[in-house]
């Protein structure tokens, strides 16, 4: 009698423990797949976009390895990425600020929303309103800085943030933490792409 009662024990045993292995390889793949991804992004090895960027840079006047960490900060090269402000895309462009100032600076209609998933209108407007940035700033020593916060957090603020010294530090005066990450994120990426990217 007591053999026979075991059985029933034993075969709970196995399906637990096969429901456990189960569960363990799917946590493993599902863990190698964000792994991968997440190195992939790191890495911005990613060249999908370069010749896009390369001729928006020309368009716009701006070196394309500032668009392309711009880029690899804001959605990591993916191209229908979507902020929780609603920001669109690969340069993560917003119909309220970027997109409408870009239409009515080339005298065009607002572009629909769907249409700045592609990647050369969504580099294309995000690198025009980066360039007007710089050029605005371009008098200060860190134009570049007051060009990635207005990009980040808006115009006004980076006018509260700008030194009165047009030599002075920016980044110093930044009130905003994740301002100032991203502007230090994207710089830093900047000087990456630098040492690797040859534009000839």
């Amino acid at each position: 009698m007591a053999r026979y009662g075991r059985k029933p024990h034993r075969k709970q045993h196995s399906t637990l423990l096969m429901v456990m292995l189960i569960v363990l390889a799917g946590c493993t793949v599902w863990l190698f797949w964000k792994g991968a991804s997440w190195y992939s992004g790191f890495s911005g090895k990613s060249t999908a976009y370069d010749a896009i960027i390369l001729d928006a840079a020309r368009r716009n006047q701006l070196d394309p390895r500032l668009i392309k960490a711009v880029i690899w900060r804001e959605s990591r090269f993916h191209s229908g990425a979507i902020g929780k402000a609603g920001e669109i895309g690969l340069m993560q462009i917003m119909q309220s600020n970027a997109v409408t100032d870009w239409a009515k600076a080339h005298n065009r209609p607002i572009p629909p929303k769907g249409a700045l998933f592609n990647p050369a209108l969504n580099i294309e407007i995000g690198s025009w309103y980066l360039s007007r940035a710089i050029r605005r700033w371009n008098r200060y020593r860190d134009c570049y800085v007051l060009a990635l916060c207005e990009y980040n957090a808006g115009l006004s603020r980076a006018n509260r943030w700008k030194p009165a010294d047009p030599k002075g530090d920016v980044r110093s005066n930044i009130s905003i933490s994740s301002t100032l990450s991203y502007v230090n994120v994207v710089l830093d990426r900047y000087e990456k792409y630098k040492e690797t990217w040859e534009i000839k």
